[in-house]
C-alpha cells in the first residue's frame, strides 16, 4: 500500500516537472527608477541618493521604504560627499584614502563601482577643472600637497588628467608653488613643517590660478595674507605668487568645493576671510594681470556668508551661499535665505537652463528644492525632501 502511494507521488511529481519544462519562461521584472536627477543626502545612519525625473515636481523624495539608493557602504563617512564629483552621469569618489573609483547608478537602482584607480599614496579628490574636462577625460587635483622640495624651495601641486574610459592617467602636470621666504617655528622653538592648503583652482585663457594659504602643524594659517599663484597653462611656466593683506587668508578647504570663480571676462575673484572673525571679503585679479587689483575689495562683514562651492551664474552674477552678488559693482542682488524663508545648505548646486537649484531647510526642519531664476531674480519651490535627512550635499543631473 505504501509502495503504491509512493509510486503515485513520484508519477505526479514527474507530471508537474514536465509541465514546468513545457511552460514559457517568465522574464524577471526589474523596476526602473527615475534617474534624470539625483540628490545626495545624509541621514543619522547613512548616505543616500534620492533620484527623480522632475526636481520641481510637488512630490516627496525619501530614502524610507527602500526608495533611496543606499550608498553608505561606498563611503566611510557622510562627509566624504566633499570628495566626490559627478560627471557625464558617473560618480567619481575617494573611497578609502588611495582608491579613486568610478560608480554608476543602474536602472534598477544599484550604485555600482565599474572601475577604479589606485594612487600610490594618500589621495582624496581636490579641485576639478570642469571647463577642461571632456567626455573621456577629467582634470583634477588631490587634496594634499607634497612635502616641500627644500632644494627647489617649492611645493609641487599635481594636476591629474584621467581617462574616464579605463581610469588610467593620461598625464600629470605640476604647479611649483614657492615656499615661504622665512622659517615658521613651533611654540617650543623647533621648526614647523609648513604645508600648503590649496582652496581653489581655476584654469582659463592660458593661465592656471590657485588660491592657497600656508598652514602649520596645528592646521592653522601661519599668517593672515591672501595668496594666489598664477602660471602659464599648460606649460606651468612663469609662475608667480601674489599676496594681499587688506583682508585675510583665502577662505575654503582642500576638498571638492572651489572658493574662487572666473567671470565672463576671465577676471578672477577669490573669497577670503575678513579682518573680523567669522566674516568674509572678495579680492580680484584682473585678466592678464599678476597682482591683486588694489582698487577692488568687497568687504562682506555685514553679510552671513557660508561655505560651499562658489559659482559664476553669468549675467554679471555669482552665487556665494546664500547670496547672489553683482561682484563687479559690489552689490547684493538676492538673499536666497530671505527669499525662500529657510537656510540654503547645498554645497554643490545644479545650474541648468538659466536656473540655480539648491536645497533649503525651513525653520520647521522641512527640506525643499528651490529654483532660482537668474534672469528674473525669482524663486520657486519644487520637490520636498524627507525631514529625516540631516544634510543635502549635491544636486546633480545624470542624464
Amino acid at each position: 500500500m505504501k509502495k503504491n502511494r509512493l509510486f503515485g507521488y513520484c508519477t505526479l511529481a514527474a507530471v508537474l516537472i514536465s509541465s514546468c519544462k513545457d511552460s514559457p519562461s517568465i522574464p524577471e521584472v526589474t523596476e526602473t527608477i527615475p534617474s534624470k536627477y539625483s540628490v545626495w543626502v545624509a541621514t543619522a545612519n547613512g548616505s543616500y541618493l534620492l533620484t527623480t525625473d522632475e526636481i520641481m515636481k510637488d512630490t516627496l523624495l525619501s530614502p524610507a521604504n527602500n526608495k533611496g539608493v543606499d550608498i553608505t557602504g561606498n563611503l566611510p563617512q557622510a562627509r566624504y560627499a566633499g570628495y566626490a564629483y559627478v560627471f557625464n552621469g558617473s560618480y567619481y569618489l575617494s573611497n578609502d584614502g588611495t582608491r579613486f573609483s568610478k560608480h554608476q547608478l543602474t536602472d534598477g537602482g544599484e550604485f555600482k563601482e565599474v572601475d577604479n584607480y589606485a594612487f600610490p599614496s594618500d589621495f582624496y579628490l581636490g579641485k576639478v577643472a570642469s571647463q577642461f574636462s571632456t567626455t573621456d577625460e577629467i582634470v583634477f587635483t588631490s587634496t594634499g600637497a607634497s612635502d616641500a622640495n627644500l632644494e627647489k624651495k617649492v611645493f609641487e601641486k599635481d594636476i591629474y588628467f584621467m581617462n574616464t574610459k579605463d581610469m588610467t592617467l593620461n598625464k600629470t602636470l605640476k604647479a611649483q608653488i614657492p615656499t615661504l621666504d622665512y622659517t615658521v617655528y613651533k611654540p617650543d622653538g623647533s621648526v614647523d613643517p609648513t604645508i600648503l592648503n590649496v582652496t581653489s583652482m581655476r584654469i582659463s585663457g592660458g593661465k592656471a590660478y590657485f588660491g592657497f594659504f600656508y598652514y602649520n602643524v596645528d592646521y592653522k594659517p601661519v599668517n593672515t595674507k591672501a595668496y594666489a599663484y598664477i602660471c602659464d597653462y599648460p606649460s606651468m611656466a612663469n609662475g608667480h605668487i601674489m599676496s594681499d593683506d587688506r583682508a585675510s587668508y583665502v577662505a575654503g578647504h582642500w576638498q571638492r568645493e572651489n572658493y574662487s570663480f572666473l567671470d565672463d571676462d576671465n577676471n578672477l575673484y577669490l573669497l577670503t576671510r575678513g579682518k573680523t572673525d567669522g566674516t568674509y571679503a572678495i579680492l580680484r585679479v584682473n585678466n592678464g594681470q599678476t597682482e591683486f587689483d588694489k582698487s577692488y575689495l568687497y568687504d562682506l562683514k555685514d553679510y552671513a556668508v557660508k561655505g560651499g562651492d562658489l559659482a559664476w551664474l553669468g549675467d554679471g552674477k555669482a552665487y556665494i551661499r546664500p547670496y547672489v552678488i553683482d561682484v563687479a559693482n559690489k552689490k547684493i542682488i538676492a538673499n536666497l535665505a530671505e527669499m525662500t524663508g529657510g537656510d540654503p545648505t547645498t554645497t554643490i548646486n545644479l545650474i541648468e537652463n538659466g536656473n540655480l537649484y539648491t536645497a533649503v531647510k525651513t525653520p520647521a526642519s522641512k527640506w525643499f528644492i528651490y529654483e532660482y531664476n537668474i534672469k528674473n531674480n525669482s524663486v520657486k519651490k519644487g520637490a520636498e525632501i524627507d525631514p529625516g535627512v540631516t544634510q543635502v550635499y549635491h544636486i546633480n543631473k545624470l542624464k
